[in-house]
């Protein structure tokens, strides 16, 4: 079980779709989730895709990822 798994309570594998909320992102990263909004308005991050029909954010574990990248790049400087 990796760090995703713990924090979400599901494997990703067996989740019927393989993404995540915002609310999880923001748990995994050690945020608020609306830290996590402050940086989208802001563009310090990727906005994520959006489910079709119902326009909820599709957060992946590539994303969460990309995210901990720049927040890594942003504190060595």
């Amino acid at each position: 079980m990796d760090y995703y798994d713990q924090k979400c309570g599901l494997p990703m594998k067996s989740r019927l779709e393989p993404y995540l909320t915002s609310q999880e992102v923001a748990d995994v990263l050690g945020i608020t989730k609306r830290t996590l909004m402050n940086w989208l308005r802001a563009q310090k991050i990727q906005e994520p895709e959006r489910n079709q029909v119902n326009r909820y954010r599709r957060w992946t574990a590539q994303d969460v990822e990309r995210i901990r990248q720049t927040i890594a790049e942003k504190n060595s400087d």
